[in-house]
C-alpha cells in the first residue's frame, strides 16, 4: 500500500514537473500514454510497474473547493480524458521516455501511436486553470 501511494505521488510530481516544462515548450514534456487504448486497457496496464494512471483531480489537490471545482468543471467541458495511463518506467534506449527519440514531434499529440500528455492536452489543462482565474499549482 506504501509503494502504491509513493508511486501515485511520484506520478503526481511527474505530472507537475511536465506542466512546468509544457508552459515553456511541449517538447519536453515526456509523459507518454497510449490515447487509443480502451479504460480496459488502462487497468490492465496499469497493474504493471511500467504504467500507472494519474487522474486530473489529483492537480487540484490543496485548491481551495469551489477553485478546484471551477477548474475541473472546465476542464470537463474540454471533453479531455480525465485520467491518463502513463508510462513510469522508461523505454531501455530511449532516454527513460518511449518518445525520446520520435523524429517527429508534431505528432507527439496527434491521438495515433503513443502521445505526450502536454503535446495532446496541455491547452486543456492550462486553459481551464486560466479560465477560472486559478494559478497553476506547479
Amino acid at each position: 500500500m506504501f509503494k502504491k501511494t509513493m508511486t501515485t505521488i511520484g506520478a503526481g510530481v511527474a505530472l507537475a514537473a511536465a506542466g512546468v516544462l509544457a508552459s515553456g515548450t511541449a517538447a519536453f514534456a515526456h509523459e507518454c500514454f497510449n490515447p487509443n487504448r480502451s479504460e480496459q486497457g488502462n487497468a490492465g496496464a496499469s497493474h504493471s510497474q511500467a504504467w500507472l494512471t494519474v487522474h486530473i483531480d489529483e492537480l487540484t489537490a490543496g485548491l481551495p473547493e469551489a477553485d478546484a471545482e471551477c477548474v475541473l468543471d472546465a476542464y470537463a467541458a474540454t471533453g479531455a480524458p480525465t485520467s491518463f495511463t502513463i508510462m513510469v518506467k522508461g523505454a531501455v534506449g530511449q532516454d527513460g521516455t518511449i518518445a525520446s527519440n520520435n523524429p517527429h514531434p508534431e505528432k507527439a499529440g496527434d491521438g495515433s501511436g503513443i502521445d505526450e500528455i502536454f503535446a495532446a492536452h496541455g491547452a486543456d489543462i492550462v486553459g481551464s486553470f486560466e479560465e477560472c482565474g486559478v494559478p497553476m499549482p506547479f
